[in-house]
């Protein structure tokens, strides 16, 4: 939200990529820049951003923001992809807002890459990588230009993290990526596992051309399922696996993805 408040104004338009986190919806909502939104559909089969459906909408754009790792889809973008957005960003004189949350949760070959430019600003967090959700501390990428406006929001919404997050910050910086990636063989098999009832799950209930699909789980926690074409309300499903069967999922309706 730090970044909406120095970044832009009410009236300006912004764009989120759908699927998009929902939390960064909240934060345009409660920063009077929701009503400006402009959505960017994705590819329907990589989940990447449409770069020409983007190339058309963002003459005039503010900011565009993006999460790589994808939540909620797990897709992790390649680093020339990358690249063409934050091009297409420079032209329209448009900022690009990367969220690197899960920066060191890729799978397989897959690698997560970060740009830096005049007009990028890079988030990365010390929640998940190192298990720090609830210690509400992460750091900013940004060019020397921005640093003003920022500051400016800092001084008079939060000032700082409490100085006991700040301390166990610092310390987990020295143990770096390798401890994660020392934490991370149980999550990839759980991954692998989830993967795979899907898949097993979608093929026995589908039949040819339903729609019925993975998408997805490169990196991040997270994977998009596409539900079978006579599913019409992702919502009551997921009402289901809760009540019936105690597995809590997120309805894809909820981050404007198709579920």
């Amino acid at each position: 939200m730090n970044v909406a408040l120095a970044l832009a104004e009410p009236g300006d338009r912004v764009g989120l990529v759908a699927p998009y986190y929902f939390n960064h919806l909240m934060a345009l909502q409660m920063t009077g820049l929701a009503d400006t939104l402009v959505p960017c559909p994705s590819e329907p089969h990589s989940m990447l951003p449409d770069l020409a459906a983007l190339e058309a909408v963002i003459p005039g754009m503010k900011m565009l923001t993006l999460c790589n790792p994808c939540n909620p889809t797990g897709v992790v973008y390649p680093k020339d992809f990358l690249q063409r957005v934050s091009d297409l960003c420079a032209r329209a004189g448009c900022w690009l807002v990367v969220d690197n949350t899960y920066e060191y949760f890729v799978y397989g070959e897959h690698e997560h890459d970060a740009l830096s430019g005049d007009h990028v600003v890079n988030i990365f967090s010390f929640s998940k990588a190192y298990g720090m959700m609830g210690w509400r501390v992460g750091y900013l990428a940004y060019p020397p230009a921005l640093e003003p406006s920022l500051m400016k929001v800092q001084d008079t919404i939060p000032i700082c993290p409490p100085i006991i997050s700040q301390r166990l910050a610092l310390e987990t910086l020295a143990f770096g990526r390798e401890w994660v990636l020392s934490h991370f063989e149980t999550l990839g098999k759980n991954r692998g596992a989830v993967v795979a009832a899907l898949q097993e799950g979608l093929q026995t209930a589908s039949t040819p051309d339903n729609g019925a699909r993975v998408y997805g789980g490169q990196g991040a926690i997270y994977l998009l399922a596409k539900l079978p074409h006579h599913f019409q309300d992702d919502a009551v499903l997921v009402e289901r696996l809760a009540k019936e069967h105690g597995v809590v999922v997120i309805p894809g309706a909820a981050t404007r993805g198709r579920s």
